[in-house]
């Protein structure tokens, strides 16, 4: 099963936020656990594309100013403007990267149950939710050891 890195937070949302019970439950609980630990990698990454590019003050430590993003005062990264063009695209190269999941027999139970779930869902989607709703049924019919 193969996931690009930036879909991952949608698909988390999606299942966290559906009405199950039972096994269904136990096995989406044990799918959000691996995105979980991938989205946790991809943050610790991006910190550290961050820590590489930013710019330093005397003692490492990076240098921030403090400025409003939607309405709230957040503290951003400074960087040169060839550093940040830099990071730009070492981020978006990161969120392109595949995350691949291991299609085991120890997993073939929960993946086919989510399948389930997810082509079977009887939601109404519109606009972009549609969209990303097609592509998770995408990623889910995909499964070579479902077929």
């Amino acid at each position: 099963m193969i996931i690009k890195n930036y879909e991952i937070g949608e698909l988390y949302s999606f299942l966290f936020n559906l009405i199950l019970k039972g096994k269904e439950s136990r096995m989406r609980t044990r799918f959000l656990k691996l995105l979980e630990e991938q989205l946790n990698l991809i943050n610790l990454e991006r910190q550290q594309l961050v820590s590489d590019y930013a710019e330093k003050d005397d003692h490492g430590e990076v240098l921030y100013n403090l400025e409003q993003v939607d309405g709230k005062d957040m503290e951003v990264p400074i960087f040169t403007e060839d550093a940040e063009k830099e990071i730009q695209k070492q981020i978006l190269a990161l969120l392109n990267e595949d995350f691949i999941i291991e299609e085991t027999a120890d997993k073939a139970d929960m993946l086919q149950i989510l399948q389930g779930i997810i082509l079977n869902c009887d939601l109404e989607f519109t606009g972009k939710k549609a969209t990303m709703f097609d592509r998770f049924c995408e990623i889910f019919e995909d499964i070579p050891l479902l077929k």
